[in-house]
């Protein structure tokens, strides 16, 4: 016998008759022999409604009260689902998430699940109870007992959290698209389902589909080993398996803070390269890599920064055996990239070569939604003085190219600072337990609630990327993107170099005050933010070791006219900024161009 729990989205409770459904489909789930706990979210708009209400009533309505008033929208939920799995004779109970044992922080509106008390839930399960539990809730402490919500995504993360304290078979997250998909079915009508995709691919495409995966839910999945599937609400189909590594052995006590870096990661067997002054204009990226990639050459990081006037920088490293082939093929296409455009008034494009470099990385699921832990990274660094000559960033990675000099000692800070055991290992190590016959590129995702911040002039002195992003951190802004120029300037008798990064369009203000109020203390020049950008993503846990995949993505969107502002890769990721205007034909490009398209156009339900 199993124990299964199974979380419903608002769609899939949003009438009497949707439950009276779910209640057939918990009550079969029960008679095949499983226990079955239940976690429900608001029905339909409910939750919707309840915000109107409050904002009808005030302009700046208290975040505790907010907490209180949302809480109810799931209380109404699961009085109903326990009453229709009564009516037809399967034993339920309701409860919240006070009730359930979700203790979390005493953070209104965007609680993190510190623990959650099993004994009562198994006494019902051992009188063969079905649960029926209040997502997106908890309770703060004993001492003042304050009603929390969870924030975006609570449902799915309450469900995940709760087969993890209970040591679940697995979790079904049931959803209005039949399972994961190579891209959203909105927007690219013949998206693929997939069978099964790996918890870092699902963590790095975070806007993958129809969002029905919150990262919160994976990344707890990812720490305590639970296996995740994401079904259709309105069929029987199989959907897709979320597939996590080893289980690993960890406590439940600070279940959503535990340690955000689970790993430090170098690569000493790296070299970079980069293109300085080249043409900004479309095509510029698909010639160079598509040449790199003729050549088979595997590319590891790869950075496009923004400058002003017509040129930018492009930057990639490879494996140092690999160098005297990268750097010819670079320098015999600087022609090639240049042929047929405006007369520059900055310098000639140039080749700049490093081989003395090294690649540190912090790595782990638990980055997301922390601010402050990429800030953390390059303040460590900062203290130990060395200095950052490229950044990089994902969803659950940061990588900084380093002098090859200085990689052990920053290898012994980090692992200081994060409180890792002193093994870090070679990223290119790393185990990927995705199937090895699984295609490079799993899936395309778009975000078009990004904004770009560029930092200009920033003095080029260790300590610098630190003090920006901590700032950041301190006005709780997260950080996605983050690009650090190759070319250096000489502003007022000091070298810089400008960082350009991105964040949520609804933060980006706040990220241009914050650094206007501090520009002149740090040295730094003029604060830009541009709105009107999209970023699309590739990922695939087997892009590794396979050149070219950077090249066809970027040779797709050439084709389409379409002009790359930025570029940041991880392993397993590469992300482009281009215009917001072209963000939807840009997804739908790369889509094509990775022939992810499935046979069959996907109904989502409304």
């Amino acid at each position: 016998m199993a124990l299964i729990v199974q979380k419903y989205g608002g769609t899939s409770v949003g009438t009497v008759e949707r439950i009276q459904t779910v209640a057939q489909r918990v009550k079969h789930t029960v008679e095949a022999g499983n226990s079955v706990v239940v976690v429900v979210s608001a029905m339909g708009k409910t939750t919707d409604g309840l915000v109107k209400l409050a904002t009808d009533i005030s302009a700046n309505p208290s975040q505790r009260e907010m907490d209180m008033l949302l809480s109810t929208g799931e209380q109404v939920s699961i009085a109903l689902l326990s009453m229709a799995l009564q009516e037809v004779g399967q034993p339920a109970i309701s409860l919240t998430g006070a009730q359930v044992g979700i203790l979390t922080e005493t953070y209104h509106t965007r609680a993190r699940i510190l623990n959650i008390a099993t004994d009562r839930m198994k006494r019902h399960l051992q009188n063969g109870e079905v649960l029926v539990v209040a997502g997106f809730q908890g309770v703060s402490s004993a001492a003042d007992l304050e009603i929390t919500t969870l924030g975006r995504g609570g449902s799915d993360t309450s469900a995940v959290a709760l087969a993890a304290a209970l040591k679940a078979d697995f979790c079904e997250i049931y959803t209005d698209v039949p399972g994961i998909l190579t891209a959203d079915p909105r927007l690219v009508e013949d998206a693929r389902l997939m069978s099964e995709i790996t918890c870092d691919e699902m963590l790095e495409l975070a806007s993958l589909g129809a969002k029905v995966l919150h990262p919160r839910a994976v990344e707890i999945a990812r720490n305590y080993g639970v296996p995740l599937v994401v079904r259709s609400s309105w069929t029987s189909d199989p959907g897709t398996w979320v597939t996590s590594p080893l289980p690993q052995t960890r406590s439940l006590e600070g279940l959503e803070i535990a340690r955000p870096v689970d790993a430090v990661e170098f690569d000493t067997d790296q070299a970079k390269v980069a293109l300085l002054r080249v043409p900004d204009c479309p095509g510029v990226a698909a010639k160079l890599f598509g040449e790199i990639a003729s050549q088979r050459l595997d590319v590891d990081l790869i950075i496009q920064s923004i400058h002003e006037g017509n040129t930018n920088d492009i930057a990639f490293t490879v494996v140092k055996k690999s160098l005297s082939r990268a750097e010819a093929v670079s320098s015999a296409i600087i022609p090639a990239l240049t042929a047929g455009q405006p007369p520059s008034t900055e310098a000639a494009p140039d080749v700049m070569i490093e081989q003395k470099i090294a690649k540190v990385t912090i790595a782990g699921a638990g980055m997301i939604g922390r601010p402050g832990v990429a800030a953390k990274m390059f303040s460590t660094l900062a203290d130990a003085g060395i200095n950052i000559q490229m950044i990089s960033t994902s969803e659950v990675k940061v990588s900084c190219v380093i002098e090859q000099a200085d990689c052990d000692r920053a290898i012994a800070v980090l692992c200081q600072a994060f409180d890792i055991n002193q093994s870090g290992y070679r990223a290119q190590e790393s185990a990927s337990f995705a199937p090895a016959d699984a295609e490079p590129v799993r899936g395309v995702a778009l975000d078009l609630k990004q904004a770009r911040v560029a930092v200009r002039h920033v003095p080029d002195r260790p300590g610098m990327a630190a003090k920006i992003f901590q700032r950041l951190a301190e006005r709780n802004i997260s950080v996605d993107m983050i690009i650090q120029s190759q070319r250096c300037r000489v502003v007022n008798g000091r070298m810089t170099r400008d960082i350009a990064f991105t964040v949520a369009q609804m933060d980006s203000e706040a990220a241009r005050s914050t650094l206007e109020s501090v520009a002149a203390e740090f040295g730094c020049g003029e604060i830009v933010v541009d709105g009107a950008i999209a970023k699309v993503s590739i990922v695939g846990s087997n892009m590794v070791g396979q050149p070219g995949i950077a090249a066809r993505m970027f040779d797709a969107l050439f084709k389409q006219g379409i002009n790359i502002q930025m570029i940041a890769t991880s392993e397993i990721k590469v992300s482009c900024v281009v215009a917001e205007d072209q963000g939807v034909i840009a997804l739908q490009t790369i889509h094509n161009a990775f022939n992810l398209s499935g046979s069959q156009k996907v109904q989502v339900s409304a």
